[in-house]
């Protein structure tokens, strides 16, 4: 049984791989980076149809999507690079070794 869709996802009946800790990770870090940003945005394209929003009011609706639309893509960037930085390490780590971040420049 599987505890979500992604083909590396973690199986309850096994031992987890790196790899498969390693997508759970990330798609936990993505849900709840994301999560909070289409309510939002539903909540901010409804404020648009309301006819007594002044323009300035727009305004600042717009740039709020605008700068709401920019976290999406950054989070998108963050998870790509963290995945190819996790991907990288579980290639350099010897056979074993389950500590991830061990070995980095900072140790």
């Amino acid at each position: 049984m599987r505890r979500s869709g992604h083909k590396n996802a973690v199986r309850l009946d096994e031992k987890p791989t790196p790899e498969a800790m390693n997508a759970e990770l990330i798609a936990l870090i993505e849900h709840r980076l994301r999560e909070p940003l289409g309510p939002t945005l539903l909540v901010l394209q409804l404020l648009l149809r309301e006819e007594s929003l002044s323009p300035q009011g727009v305004g600042l609706i717009r740039m709020l999507q605008r700068n709401i639309k920019d976290e999406v893509r950054a989070i998108t960037d963050l998870l790509i690079l963290m995945r190819t930085f996790l991907e990288e390490r579980s290639k350099e780590r010897p056979a074993g070794n389950t500590d991830l971040l061990k070995g980095t420049d900072s140790s």
